[in-house]
């Protein structure tokens, strides 16, 4: 629907346009930094980063959309995103943040026509075009090249029926667009100065019901997937006039949806959406550099279920899926450099209705870089603060630490950005909020703290950092609040929700959509969805079984599967989460730990999970399998101080921190990024009296 690819090319080579791009000895080169997920229906964009070396995304937060967001595009630059909303009728625009990839908005959706499909980018980033399937025309604007804001360059342009994808050539001259219902493909030119369409004249028929055009690379070939009649269309561009002459057409799979070309121009994707009793799948083929014809390079790769859109990182080396109706996830896949082929490599979970995806480059790979740790200590009413040397682990004492909090408190965390900490104070019963100070970490009170219920044991934020939630042990429920952007400031949702006896750790699954509470005395675990807009909890209905007093429940990076550890039953319970109505299933029999367990967590590649055992003064290790969630011990355990109660593993997923509930300190261990197993750093670092809880806060780089 989306045609990126030739912008990272053009990217990738100095911006230049048509052949130029095949000059090489001083370009550098492309990687994938980050990833935006359009899911229509949620009305957000989920963000994610990208391994350069694996092709993992990881979750990182996601922002409001207007109604039905259907396609997600970003400029050549990766300065700005942009997002064409189906049934409000706008497109949202947004900045990027070049270190973190956050998206922030720019301002008011501009308006387009009726139910916008596709959004493109020129080449210039100056102008973007916007298909309407409902109205049956294109909308045009300019770019401000400052603030990435959206005017309409004027009257929208006549298209055939229920235009559905819209792409621009690498050479900026020329836009494309396929229409469903006319079959066929309008071509028009591009006025240089203004960003207009100029019609270039009859329209080049099509298969039965175009669903998504694109331009190779070299601006030579343009393809379309026909979903009507299973095929992809090929054809020539004349360089001077843009007009399309049909090559030729090829067999995809079952209802091809979405086409792409990889950055070479050597190999050319086709998600075929699948049918009512199977799931969809991705075609691959080697292009003839000559006629641009197509070679199919084998048997189709399974994708989920109704995948509507796949496009390939800038770097060439993975391809990702978008999966509208499977597992609300996007599927990953590496790509044979010699032959094209795809082999899966991971999923990851996005909200409801995952409709299109859009890559943005850099000449580095996104870094993360652990910065500062935080400690709770229950008797002395404070919080321990370190600095963290990126290169050991090692923790120093922040100046000013400890920092005075309420009475008792059990739990701290961080937001997202790294901006705030909260804590919740099990025997005052609130919860205390803090600005940290990006340089030296220290953290300075946002003012009174917050009322929670009944002895809060535990506290969160929500990905989008919009939302905290608190358990509260005593009074068998939850505290949902909004976070002030600005100050940090909690302010409650209204009202609490019920959770079941003694709810003692709450968490929220990476893409925002659930949340999950351990209850202590009743041996279960509640499980919530959260309202996108107010942070407000809905629970999804009779809670799940757990083993004898659960104490803490995480879940991995990939938002497939959550774990819980079981303080007086000694092991761990493994489930798969469903990604349409946040349910847990078990995974099956739970796995042995050490004795009287605390917290679990697990690493950021989502490989290894850790426990703290509170018992026998020890820490387990996990592998985890990646398609069934099940855990493997590591083998045997490493020792830690005396009981601890809490773990937790750095952003950059390097070293691992425990709270020692016992002997007051922290033990900080190195981890063997293929294994699993840790090692010691060295002595404990002291902290307050009692510390139960731990978090460690990063940055991306």
């Amino acid at each position: 629907m989306i045609a990126c690819l030739c912008v990272f090319t053009l990217a990738a080579c100095g911006g230049g346009g048509g052949t130029s791009t095949t000059t090489t000895t001083t370009v550098p080169t492309i990687v994938g930094k980050f990833a935006y997920v359009a899911n229509g229906t949620s009305n957000t964009i989920s963000m994610y980063t990208v391994d350069s070396s694996t092709g993992q995304l990881r979750h990182n937060g996601y922002v409001a959309a207007g109604s039905l967001p259907i396609s997600v595009t970003v400029d050549p630059l990766g300065k700005f995103a942009y997002v064409a909303n189906f049934n409000s009728n706008d497109v949202s625009a947004y900045t990027i943040n070049p270190t973190t990839g956050a998206l922030t908005s720019v301002g008011a959706a501009v308006a387009t026509g009726t139910s916008p499909r596709s959004v493109t980018v020129d080449p210039s980033n100056q102008f973007a075009y916007v298909a309407n399937r409902g109205s049956n025309d294109v909308s045009a604007y300019t770019i401000n090249p400052i603030t990435g804001a959206l005017t309409s360059v004027g009257a929208v342009v006549a298209a055939g029926a229920s235009p559905i994808s819209v792409t621009v050539d690498p050479s900026g001259k020329f836009a494309y667009v396929a229409n469903f219902n006319s079959n066929d493909v309008f071509a028009y030119t591009i006025n240089q100065t203004t960003g207009g369409l100029t019609s270039v004249g009859a329209a080049v028929a099509t298969g039965s019901n175009p669903t998504s055009v694109t331009v190779d690379p070299s601006g030579q070939f343009a393809y379309v997937a026909n979903l009507g009649s299973g095929d992809v269309s090929v054809y020539t561009i004349n360089p001077t006039t843009g007009v399309l002459t049909s090559v030729s057409t090829v067999a995809a799979g079952a209802g091809p949806f979405s086409v792409t070309v990889d950055p070479s121009g050597k190999f050319a994707y086709v998600v075929n959406n699948g049918s009512l009793t199977s799931n969809g799948s991705v075609s691959a083929y080697t292009i003839n550099p000559s006629t641009g014809a197509l070679t199919s390079v084998g048997a189709a790769v399974a994708a989920g279920s109704n995948p509507e859109f796949v496009t390939v990182d800038p770097s060439g080396q993975f391809a990702y899926v978008a999966n509208f109706t499977s597992k609300n996830d996007v599927s990953v896949f590496s790509i044979n450099q010699t032959t094209g082929a795809l082999t899966a490599v991971s999923t990851i979970t996005t909200q409801q209705g995952a409709a299109s995806i859009a890559m943005a480059g850099g000449t580095s790979p996104v870094k993360y870089v652990p910065e500062f740790a935080y400690v709770a200590n229950v008797f002395s009413n404070d919080v321990s603060a370190y600095t963290i040397n990126p290169t050991t682990g090692a923790l120093t004492a922040v100046t000013g630490s400890p920092f005075a909090v309420g009475s008792f408190p059990r739990s701290v965390t961080v937001d997202p950005s790294g901006q705030f900490a909260y804590v919740a104070n099990n025997g005052s019963n609130d919860v205390s909020a803090y600005t940290i100070n990006p340089t030296t970490g220290a953290l300075t009170s946002v003012g009174v703290a917050v009322a929670a219920g009944s002895a809060p044991y535990s506290v969160t934020v929500d990905p989008s950092g919009q939302f905290a939630y608190v358990a509260n042990f005593n009074s068998n429920n939850v505290s949902a609040y909004t976070i002030n952007q600005a100050t940090g400031a909690l302010t409650s949702v209204g009202g609490t929700v019920l959770a079941g006896t003694a709810p003692g750790s709450v968490t929220v699954d990476p893409s925002g959509q659930f949340a999950y509470v351990t209850n202590f005395n009743s041996n279960n675990v509640s499980a919530y969805t959260i309202n996108q807009a107010t942070g407000a909890l809905t629970s999804v209905g009779a809670a799940v079984a757990a083993g004898t007093n659960p104490v803490s429940v995480t879940v991995d990076p990939s938002g497939k599967f959550a774990y819980v550890t079981n303080q007086n039953s000694n092991d761990v319970s493994a489930y798969t989460i469903n990604q349409t109505t946040g349910a847990l299933t078990s995974v099956g029999t739970a796995v042995t730990a050490g004795t009287s367990l605390g917290s679990v967590t697990v690493d950021p590649s989502g490989q290894f999970a850790y426990v703290a055992n509170w018992g026998s003064n020890d820490v387990s290790a996990y592998t985890i399998n990646q398609t069934t969630g099940a855990l493997t011990s590591v083998g045997g355990t490493i020792a830690a101080g005396t009981q601890p109660t809490s773990v937790t593993v750095d952003p950059s997923g390097q070293f691992a921190y425990v709270a020692n509930f016992g002997s007051g300190d922290v033990s900080v261990y190195t981890i063997n990024p293929t294994t699993g197993a840790l090692t010691s750093v060295g002595a404990a670092v002291a902290a307050g009296t009692s510390p139960y809880s731990i978090i460690v806060s990063g940055s991306i780089q």
